[in-house]
Formats: structure tokens, sequence, C-alpha cells
């Protein structure tokens, strides 16, 4: 008979973390470093459902460039007088986007001015933890429904107390034979604290003493507890858009930029672009341009351009400063390049494992037995 699976997949648990607040559920004996894929939530996430790099599964980051239509191409029909922090005009695109564009997946308008955001696209439209939700991509949760096994998911939208309360009842009833739990609770709290913070160790501790009860109401299942990225404590801050703007480049004639916390992605339309951004983020030490040759050794080169023609990478332990993601510091971030130590997540299973340390993108296969990578269904590149 099938032993069931409870997968507890927590945003941010990271190795350093885990090592440093000595977290570690008592039962789970194997531990597993975890590399992660450059990029954010989205990213990480999809490679560990899919067991594909992003360059194949398609969903990189939250924000495209636009290729022709774009989800927020209506805007230019708006006054440029209007504001994107109007609270009626992000009511108005939340509203266009769920119910005309049929959005499911999770996504921010953060402070993306209205000026830019036309010019960009969410590539991620369905719910990632269903069926059909990795789009072009074959998931575990596809493969479960092709196997016709039962499952039951609770996500960033279930407050967390209630989704362990309601993953206890469910393990009790044995409602199903494969259960996964999502919390984004210890990325919030590492934002805005920090890795050292005590109100990370009492998260830790109370993660720690909800998993030995999951396991204790079934010994037999196999219980995997793991993250999708590390965090590192944020220490600098570069302001990389006032030296774009220095260039004298006009938006969106020579480009389009998309400044995140960490990195600067730009769609460029012409040499004289191209050749002026690459000296002037050449000369900043706090970051280095990824070349396409990196690109394509981390799995997110996209020869289209759909996620910029040029990347720019902030060192860890900075962030840059304003953003589109806001005008406030942060204690702590992810989103910088996967082989600094701080970005290694970790996994603890009581299950037997063949490795002490592998990539994320080989998870998928241990989560769902016999599950196959670029398997039934997938469309990699659509």
């Amino acid at each position: 008979m099938e032993v069931n699976t409870v997968v507890i997949l927590i945003d941010a648990l990271g190795f350093e973390l885990a090592a440093r607040h000595r977290f570690h559920p008592g039962g789970l004996t194997n531990r597993v470093r975890l590399g992660t894929v450059l990029g954010f939530s989205q990213a990480a996430l999809t490679s560990i459902f899919t067991g594909l790099t992003p360059d194949r599964h398609g969903l990189w980051m939250m924000y495209s460039f636009a290729h022709g239509s774009s989800a927020f191409g209506w805007l230019r029909l708006i006054p440029k007088s209007v504001s994107s922090e109007k609270l009626w005009l992000r009511r108005l695109i939340r509203w266009k986007l769920e119910n005309l564009d049929g959005v499911r997946s999770y996504y921010s308008l953060y402070s993306v001015p209205r000026g830019i955001l036309r010019h960009l696209d969410l590539p991620a439209r369905r719910d990632l933890f269903a069926v059909g939700g990795a789009q072009g991509a074959w998931s575990i949760f596809d493969e479960l429904d092709r196997r016709g096994r039962s499952w039951l998911v609770w996500d960033y939208r279930i407050p967390e107390g209630k989704a362990f309360d309601e993953l206890e009842k469910a393990l009790r009833e044995k409602r199903a034979g494969f259960y996964l739990l999502y919390t984004a609770g210890l990325d919030s709290d590492l934002h805005r604290y920090g890795i050292g913070d005590e109100h990370i160790a009492s998260r830790l501790s109370w993660y720690r003493d909800r998993i030995e009860r999951i396991c204790s109401i079934d010994k037999r299942a196999r219980v995997i507890v793991l993250g999708d990225h590390g965090m590192c404590d944020v220490s600098n801050q570069v302001d990389v858009v006032s030296m774009v703007n220095s260039s004298g480049l006009i938006v969106p004639d020579d480009f389009v930029p998309f400044y995140d916390s960490t990195m600067a992605r730009f769609r460029v339309f012409n040499e004289r672009a191209r050749g002026s951004l690459e000296e002037l983020l050449s000369n900043c030490r706090q970051g280095r341009i990824v070349r396409s040759e990196d690109l394509d050794r981390l799995g997110v080169a996209f020869e289209d351009g759909r996620y910029g023609d040029l990347i720019f990478l902030v060192q860890p332990g900075s962030i840059i400063l304003p953003s589109f993601m806001g005008t406030s510091p942060v204690a702590s971030m992810h989103g910088y390049h996967p082989d600094a130590e701080c970005m290694y997540s970790v996994m603890f299973t009581n299950a037997d494992v063949p490795w002490e340390e592998c990539s994320i993108c080989d998870v998928a296969a241990f989560l769902v037995p016999g599950f196959e990578a670029g398997g039934e269904g997938v469309r990699c590149g659509d």
C-alpha cells in the first residue's frame, strides 16, 4: 500500500538560517542542502513543482516585458496626470486582470510606475498550486491528477495557523494520500526583522512544534520539509535608478527598465542605449552585469528578451533602492546569485534520500516518486 506524503514548503527556509537557529524537526533524520535558482519565489516554486530550470518552464519573473499586446496596454488611455498609486486605478487594474484576463496566479502591483507598467506583462496567469498551473510545463499536481491520486493543498491564501490545523485534521481523517502546505510567513518576517531576530527564532520554534505534531499523527507517512531559497541580511543600498537616469536615455524610445530589489532588467531597443547602459553598470562596484554564458549556466537565458536584454545583479547584502518594490529598506532579502552561501535552502525528511546536496530542480521526483521532469504534457518555451 502506498504511504502518505506530507510536504511542508516554508518560503525562505535557508540552510544557513536553519543552522543558525538550530532548526531541525524531530524525527526528520535526513538533511539535504538545496541549491536554488536565480530569481525569486515564482521561479523557485515552479522549479520545485516541475523539476525544470526557469528557461524550460518559462516562469522566471513575476513581470516580463511585453511582446505585442500587454495586459496593461490599456493604461495608455488613462490621462498621464493620474498616478498609479491612486486607489481607484489600482482596483480597476486588479479587476481587469482577474475578471477579463483570468489571472489566478499570485501577483502584486508594488510601486511599478504606470508609464512602465503598460510595457510589461504577467507571464504567470494560472494557479501554480493547481492542475495546469505551470502552464506550459508538467507539474507534480498534473502528475497526481493523472494518476488519480487524492491530494490536498494549503497555499499562501490560507493563514498558516489555520492551514496547519486543517492539515492535522485531514491527516487524522485520512482524507488524501498527498498533502502540501505552503507558507510565506517566515519570508515576510525575515524581510521585516532580519535573520538573527528573536521573531525568527520564535517562528521557527512554532514550525518545529507543528511539524512534530504532524509527524506523530501518521508515523508511516513520508514527511518532507523544505524551503525554496535562503536569505541574506541587508547592509548596503545601491541607487541604480539615479545612475541610469543620468544616461540621458529615453523611456520607452531607447529602453524600458524594471528595477527589482536585487536585479535591474532592461529591454533595450538600440545599440547606443545598450552601450551606454553597459558602461554605467560596469562601473558599479556593488553589482555586475550577468553575461549570456552565465545566464545559460544558471538556466535563465531567454533569447527573445522577454525578461530583459541586459541583466544587472547586485552583490549579496545589497539592495536596489529605490526600486519598483518600494522606497523603504528591508532587513534581509533574497534573489542573489544562487552560488552565494546565504541563498542555499534546506530539506528535512524521514524518507531515504540519495543526496546530501542537490538542486531544487531535483526535488519534484522526490516529492512524487516516478515523476519525470519535462514529462507528459510539457511544452517548454510556450
